[in-house]
């Protein structure tokens, strides 16, 4: 028996087929039409037992309609049974997707004190305590809202992306300043939320996730866990929780 999961983000949607914790099909979608084909697909490919459905964007009602008439669904939100108890005051803005990668933080480090690093379109940093606690966290922008609003805010700047392989640290041009300005900029920041974690809490641990982490996990020299499938890995334990 499989499980499906549906993870609709501000920029992807995610659908990813699980046996039991076993990662068995993976796809990205743009749009609710040409995710709704692939479901179908994967429904005369695998025996679909159970559906979860986290979503950020605007909701598709006849997305919704089609996958309660055919698959036994539920639809993701802080009021399902969690693994977790959660400690955060205004529960009701808590993003699903900040709390579904916490979920999975829990299934795969049971009783320790981690630190769960976000970098996609934002770049959340959330508190795990003893594996079981949610202590709260922040939210900061990502990489790309960065360059976007420099080139958006000002008359002058152009628009710059990401180069992995160009991390100086001062600039000699303005393309070099913006680039290293953001990029330093995040990654400083990174290193000190992380250092505030370590004073905090005993034998921390350090996970990475989200689009962008592939450019932060390489410049730190102490050990972190990458591992781009957190939330989906949150959403299925939800699954298995409340079906």
């Amino acid at each position: 028996m499989y499980n499906l999961i549906i993870d609709a983000g501000n920029t992807i949607i995610k659908i990813r087929v699980l046996a039991k914790e076993e990662l068995v099909f993976s796809t990205n979608c743009n749009d609710w039409d040409s995710s709704l084909n692939q479901i179908k697909l994967l429904q005369n490919r695998f025996k679909i037992s159970a559906c979860i459905l986290s979503n950020v964007r605007e909701n598709d009602v006849f997305f919704e309609n089609y996958l309660t008439k055919n698959l036994k669904t539920i639809f993701f939100s802080h009021s399902l049974k969690l693994p977790i108890t959660i400690n955060y005051k205004s529960i009701d803005s808590l993003g699903k997707d900040r709390l579904a990668a916490v979920c999975g933080a829990s299934e795969l480090f049971p009783n320790k004190n981690s630190l769960i690093i976000d970098a996609g379109t934002a770049i959340t940093y959330d508190i795990l305590r003893e594996g079981k606690f949610y202590d709260g966290g922040n939210i900061s922008p990502g990489i790309k809202m960065r360059f976007k609003a420099l080139h958006s805010f000002t008359k002058k700047l152009p628009l710059i992306e990401l180069d992995i392989n160009d991390n100086n640290f001062f600039g000699q041009n303005t393309e070099q300043a913006i680039r290293y300005g953001v990029q330093n900029g995040i990654l400083s920041e990174i290193k000190v939320f992380i250092e505030e974690f370590k004073t905090k809490y005993s034998k921390p641990n350090i996970i990475f996730t989200g689009g962008d982490s592939f450019f932060f996990e390489k410049l730190f020299n102490f050990p972190i866990f990458a591992e781009p499938n957190l939330t989906i890995i949150g959403l299925n334990k939800i699954l298995k929780l409340n079906v």
